[in-house]
């Protein structure tokens, strides 16, 4: 009875265990077909492809051309001893009495590059405001290649130092503020020296005499080696140093500075105006803005005279660099170290006239 009874247990858990194999077995089957069924999947064949527009390849933009910074001085023949040639022709008499009237001088055909007349052409001389010539020159070189970082309409603002410079004036104030524009226009037109103590002291970042140096530079790398700068206006240093230059080479920088039209544009100039929109200012004016005069009184006066620059301290006498044009021949002229602006300027109409007969022959 007891190896019956063992036979049906043995018998029982063997069928158990047969029936969870199999139900084992039909699990993995089961799942086999699931896998089977996702690898199988037939995707239904595509429909006619309908055509489409291609977007365009993204192209880069192309670059935006910048100005490119213009040096005045780009392709400036430098001076040497060589660069006018002599054909000096002889003054009548009447001319030849005036020109006693100048401690040095010089005539020259520009266009030919030609000294006509001269007197002692090559000794540097006390030149007074004639200096302002260079003064613009760099000026205008350092805004041109700031990048855009100076242009003529920025603002400078007026120092107490720059207000305190004397002589001919156009009273600056510290409160106020000129453009870059104004200030060369006061420089040129009117000879203003505080005006190019202000161009020096900004164009200088704030050293007047970094701007000094490079003024000295700026002469040697045009080859003038007459030139000596102490300050940017023309008035006698505190130490009795005085600004000085050659008639010979400050002619060439007349025909330098003629090719560059924000100086030129002010050199012909005899009447303008600045503080013509400051109505504070007006009021203790009498209802005037400021107006600026030239002091070349040859403007208007003498056929074809369109600048350039006069000047005049004690020492240095009347001195003026004259530049003219008639029927596109152009002249140059400077005197130095005249006894009176009446002089000097009877001298230099008659020089000019002269040089015109003398070229046109």
């Amino acid at each position: 009875m007891k190896i019956k009874q063992y036979l049906i247990i043995v018998a029982i858990v063997v069928a158990i265990h047969l029936v969870f194999l199999l139900v084992l077995r039909g699990g993995c089957k089961g799942h086999d077909a699931e896998v089977n069924n996702v690898e199988n999947v037939i995707e239904p064949a595509p429909g006619p492809v309908e055509e489409q527009d291609t977007p365009p390849e993204e192209v880069a933009p192309a670059p935006v051309a910048t100005a490119q910074p213009t040096d005045p001085l780009a392709g400036v023949e430098p001076y040497s001893p060589q660069y006018f040639s002599r054909g000096v022709v002889a003054l009548p008499p009447n001319v030849q009495k005036l020109t006693e009237n100048c401690k040095s001088g010089v005539v020259v055909d520009l266009d030919n590059k030609r000294i006509l007349w001269d007197k002692d052409p090559y000794t540097p001389r006390s030149m007074a405001s004639v200096t302002k010539i260079m003064t613009a020159l760099v000026a205008i070189r350092k805004m041109r290649l700031s990048n855009g970082t100076i242009t003529p309409d920025t603002m400078i603002q007026v120092t107490r130092t720059a207000s305190k410079i004397g002589g001919r004036q156009v009273w600056l104030d510290p409160r106020e503020k000129f453009s870059f524009t104004d200030i060369m226009k006061c420089i040129m037109v009117h000879s203003a020296n505080d005006c190019a103590y202000l161009m020096a002291e900004f164009m200088g970042n704030g050293d007047v005499d970094s701007f000094v140096s490079d003024m000295n530079s700026q002469a040697k790398s045009l080859g003038c080696n007459n030139f000596r700068f102490y300050n940017p206006h023309g008035l006698a240093a505190d130490d009795g140093s005085e600004n000085l230059g050659s008639p010979i080479e400050l002619a060439y920088l007349a025909s330098v500075v003629l090719g560059v039209p924000e100086i030129t544009k002010w050199t012909g100039v005899k009447v303008e105006y600045i503080r013509e929109n400051d109505e504070e200012f007006k009021k203790r004016n009498k209802g005037m803005p400021t107006m600026l005069s030239s002091s070349n009184s040859l403007l208007g006066r003498c056929n074809g005279v369109n600048g350039m620059k006069t000047g005049y301290i004690k020492n240095a006498g009347f001195c003026i660099v004259i530049t003219c044009e008639r029927n596109s021949k152009k002249v140059a002229v400077v005197l130095m170290g005249s006894p009176s602006a009446k002089a000097r300027d009877e001298l230099g109409i008659a020089l000019i006239n002269w040089a015109y007969a003398t070229i046109n022959k």
